[in-house]
């Protein structure tokens, strides 16, 4: 997905001449072409991630669309002070885009993995989050924000995530039923979209729940709204590749208990500690939580019954 985003920033770039690209000296092999396509308009800030994004608040004050390239930790607790005070707080148009979410840089260790970053951005005053689980989705919520004149980050895997081709998405309805089910509802975010939809087939297969798949790429603010109507009506499980008190999991919550519901709930997401070892990306996944067979772990255990809580 990292290439169409950039991509995408590109095309973008080329209808409106206030569009800024800047890169914390990361990306190479993927950003050459809009380098070469804006100019002047493409800028390495070096490896100081902190002053890139006071220069593109300030940017953002004169007018420009700036986006903010680099790994996600990079550019998202390197520098939140600078998002919080020159960006957030000013409501400058920046775009923040973080490349390798969740533990999609296995191999490289903590230090490049990227689990508390929706939290604490999302934590922001007028910042969006946004996590697509494929470059389909990518491309319909690029779409749908483009209006938007506020911060956003773009929490992008490394990965090409799935190739699923969503409905026009829209701010207020950014979310969508990847796959039908009347007994369970998976609300999943980002890349392990796959994992969800991967357990609800195992699931159907093997004689268990019709389980419908909602994905949320957009989880904050979170569309409260159009997730309330996509819900069936049974027990509920998140997954987001991310610590506990994601976005995701908060809001959903949130929802649940706002409209009083009498079923379960289940968050899967990862372990909250650090890994102790250098692995692969599906590897990490597995031993922090996050695979296929958590997802029907936690739906198993709340339709073993199919009873509700009582009133």
């Amino acid at each position: 997905m990292r290439n169409r985003i950039v991509d995408l920033v590109e095309q973008s770039a080329a209808a409106d001449p206030n569009t800024l690209f800047m890169t914390g000296d990361l990306g190479f092999s993927v950003i050459e072409k809009i380098q070469a396509r804006l100019g002047e308009r493409f800028i390495n800030a070096g490896v100081a991630e902190a002053n890139m994004a006071t220069m593109a608040g300030s940017l953002a004050m004169l007018g420009f669309r700036v986006y903010i390239y680099s790994i996600a930790p990079f550019v998202t607790l390197r520098c939140v002070e600078q998002l919080r005070n020159d960006v957030c707080y000013q409501g400058g148009n920046v775009r923040v885009i973080g490349i390798g979410a969740g533990l999609s840089y296995g191999t490289l260790g903590p230090s490049h993995h990227s689990l508390e970053d929706a939290a604490l951005l999302g934590s922001l005053p007028r910042m969006r989050v946004v996590s697509p689980g494929g470059p389909g989705e990518l491309d319909a919520v690029f779409r749908a924000l483009e209006p938007v004149d506020e911060p956003i980050y773009f929490r992008i895997g490394r990965e090409s995530g799935i190739p699923v081709e969503p409905p026009a998405l829209t701010v207020d309805d950014p979310a969508w039923i990847v796959r039908d089910g009347a007994d369970a509802t998976v609300l999943a975010c980002g890349a392990v979209l796959g994992k969800a939809l991967d357990a609800a087939e195992r699931l159907k297969a093997a004689g268990g729940p019709d389980v419908r798949v909602v994905s949320v790429p957009v989880i904050k603010p979170f569309p409260t709204a159009c997730v309330d109507r996509l819900l069936a009506d049974g027990p509920v499980v998140t997954v987001m590749e991310a610590y506990p008190g994601n976005p995701l999991e908060v809001g959903a919550m949130e929802l649940l208990l706002a409209r009083g519901t009498r079923h379960g709930f289940r968050a899967v997401n990862v372990a909250h500690s650090f890994p102790k070892v250098v692995a692969s990306h599906d590897v990490l996944r597995d031993r922090a939580g996050v695979s296929t067979a958590a997802v029907e772990d936690a739906l198993r255990a709340l339709t073993s019954t199919r009873q509700p809580f009582p009133a």
